[in-house]
């Protein structure tokens, strides 16, 4: 039923109430004055008699009219029942509705991930300050895991203590936002380093390097050279992915995702790279 034959069902309900509540009042009113006049003693005689029913067709009259209007008012109360049913329906079958999965950056995607397939523990020092620790040396903020918590799709195992760390577990919610994200299309664009780079992640063996406060290095194991900024940015397309097995000081090997070797296969081989530039060296001042 739609807004406007709810509001209409319901202003025939309230219309026919009134209707039936006035001619009951009326129907009473006649019935009373009746019954007065029939107890009034006879003016002559001072006797109570029998009156004719001067009042009594004007009562049926009443009575009569209000008869007639209570289907009606039956009507307009089915059709207001049946408005409140389907309204009290269709409000559970929204909140029975589950709310549309967060969309995630590269970030939250990575944390979500290394929380789903690590370990990884949260705690808190002396000073309050939290500490997120994984078992691969990965790196994961405290603001990550704060959007992840709030997004309601990781939660914290009270089972510990703080002090020792609480590991950080995926939701149902979390595992189907992973899900989702890798049957996305993929509609990714690359340039051609970045077209170079997957290749060479997916015909040699690269690999990731980290020491704990200095920069990332990635070594490839052929001639051709890979770049930092390459790989991250196939990391961000979600594209690569890191094998976890080994520690980041140890060297962690590149891998193509699922959505990498389909993006590879649709692309076709690598372009060439670039010949370089010969570079221009001034000639000799010219002499008078």
């Amino acid at each position: 039923m739609s807004g406007h034959h709810a509001v209409e069902a319901l202003g025939q309900l309230a219309k026919r109430s009134a209707d039936i509540t006035n001619r009951i009042a009326g129907a009473v009113a006649i019935a009373a004055e009746y019954h007065r006049i029939d107890g009034i003693p006879d003016p002559v005689t001072g006797q109570m008699s029998a009156r004719p029913a001067t009042h009594r067709q004007d009562l049926d009259g009443w009575i009569a009219a209000t008869l007639a209007i209570i289907p009606a008012a039956r009507a307009a109360c089915h059709n207001a029942i049946a408005f409140t049913e389907t309204a009290a329906l269709r409000e559970a079958a929204r909140a029975a509705e589950p709310a549309p999965l967060p969309e995630l950056n590269w970030a939250e995607h990575q944390a979500l991930r290394l929380i789903t397939e690590d370990q990884v523990l949260l705690s808190h020092d002396r000073r309050n300050h939290r500490r997120v620790w994984t078992g691969s040396g990965d790196r994961i903020s405290p603001g990550t895991v704060d959007s992840l918590t709030e997004k309601q799709l990781i939660c914290l195992d009270a089972s510990g203590s703080l002090a020792a760390g609480q590991r950080l577990r995926p939701t149902e919610r979390g595992l189907q936002a992973l899900d989702t994200a890798r049957q996305l299309p993929i509609t990714t664009k690359l340039t051609s380093p970045q077209h170079r780079a997957l290749h060479l992640v997916h015909t040699s063996t690269v690999t990731y390097w980290q020491w704990p406060g200095k920069q990332p290095t990635v070594t490839a194991g052929s001639p051709e050279n890979i770049t930092l900024r390459s790989v991250n940015s196939l990391f961000e397309k979600r594209l690569i992915e890191r094998d976890r097995s080994t520690s980041l000081h140890a060297g962690q090997r590149l891998h193509l995702t699922d959505d990498g070797h389909r993006l590879l296969h649709r692309l076709g081989p690598a372009p060439m790279p670039a010949p370089p530039t010969p570079s221009r060296r001034p000639g000799p001042a010219p002499t008078r």
